[in-house]
């Protein structure tokens, strides 16, 4: 077991080229055929603005299946509903609603063209689509959406997990700040944000697995998902890691620009593997079951390689890293003791409820 002093001392070498080259713009048109189909649509000023400005405010015309006046909520099968196309009704209704409210009601924003190409991709891509920016998915804020998942059938969908996401917002913000030759007043290199569409495939996290290569040469293996005990992982460890081990060596290495990488894959049964996407190979992507750390140790070890590891029995699953995006800042800050202001005027707050009781 690596010690948190002796890992907060370890350090990968990381470029800011490394990043630019695992952006998914940089490499979809090269391997696009053993990979999820995507759409690549580059995000206009004005969408970047958006997704910098606080609040949370769809666009009208971004969404579809919803109450409209046009259609008086009716669905299909409700015809013979006379309640449902009653006009008077739905004026209530809207009356109802809307008597008394003196609250300030946020401007709905206008992308325009940008939003009409985002319904063609979704249509292309079968109606069902999962985003991403260049390098990150915004899987922290599936806890915002209505089935908890990434599918998206609208661009309101979309908009609302990517709005939603800090790790969006690392990829607007952040994306060289471990790189070494990163300066904060220096000139970056000119990067086109784009919204990556990809046709929704239903999820199998037990499938799923991140390798670690160096040298073109794979290190390490590990399930992504360390939520769960998959039994048959550990029945099936040895025909897993042959097969990714030959998908890596014939269809990844020496292709791909970089020589030290991290790369997610799908082992969808034996002999099929498919890609998922690239990451760097440095601290700024999770080493899940592992410690970077330990992967630097691997690096120069003589034993053979890849090391495999999976969660091996009930005990062994680790908590959600995404659980706790779904909690307020403040309540995270209060658990963490990391505000002692915050903490403060929590104690004011009990003190004052429990002056007022009595």
């Amino acid at each position: 077991m690596v010690t948190a002093e002796a890992e907060s001392e370890f350090h990968i070498k990381m470029k800011i080229s490394n990043v630019c080259n695992c952006a998914f713009p940089e490499w979809y048109s090269k391997f696009k055929t053993i990979t999820t189909e995507s759409i690549l649509i580059p995000l206009p000023e004005s969408f970047l603005t958006y997704l910098h400005t606080d609040g949370l405010v769809l666009p009208n015309s971004s969404t579809h299946g919803v109450y409209g006046k046009a259609n008086n909520l009716i669905m299909d099968g409700d015809v013979e509903d006379e309640d449902l196309r009653d006009d008077e009704l739905m004026r209530m209704y809207e009356s109802d609603w809307s008597t008394g409210c003196s609250t300030l009601i946020a401007e709905s924003p206008d992308f325009g063209e940008f939003d009409l190409k985002v319904k063609a991709a979704i249509k292309t891509l079968g109606g069902r689509v999962f985003p991403k920016l260049n390098w990150s998915s915004p899987k922290d804020a599936s806890w915002i959406a209505f089935d908890k998942s990434l599918m998206c059938t609208c661009p309101s969908d979309v908009y609302l997990l990517l709005k939603s996401s800090q790790f969006i917002s690392h990829d607007l913000d952040q994306p060289f700040d471990q790189c070494e030759d990163y300066q904060k007043d220096a000139l970056l290199p000119s990067l086109t944000y784009t919204l990556v569409l990809r046709k929704w495939e239903p999820p199998n996290p037990a499938s799923e697995f991140r390798c670690f290569v160096h040298n073109n040469k794979l290190i390490g293996v590990c399930q992504r998902n360390a939520n769960k005990f998959y039994p048959h992982i550990i029945v099936n460890k040895n025909v897993v890691l042959e097969d990714i081990c030959e998908f890596v060596k014939i269809h990844i290495a020496e292709k791909f620009v970089e020589t030290n990488y991290v790369v997610d894959v799908v082992h969808v049964k034996q002999g099929h593997v498919i890609l998922i996407d690239f990451n760097p190979f440095g601290p700024v992507t999770d080493a899940l079951m592992f410690t970077w750390s330990e992967l630097s140790d691997l690096i120069t070890q003589i034993k053979e390689l890849p090391c495999f590891r999976c969660v091996e029995s009930e005990e062994g699953v680790q908590c959600s890293d995404y659980a706790n995006f779904a909690f307020p800042q403040d309540i995270q800050d209060l658990a963490a003791g990391e505000d002692p202001y915050k903490f403060m005027d929590w104690m004011k707050i009990i003190k004052n409820t429990r002056a007022a009781v009595c």
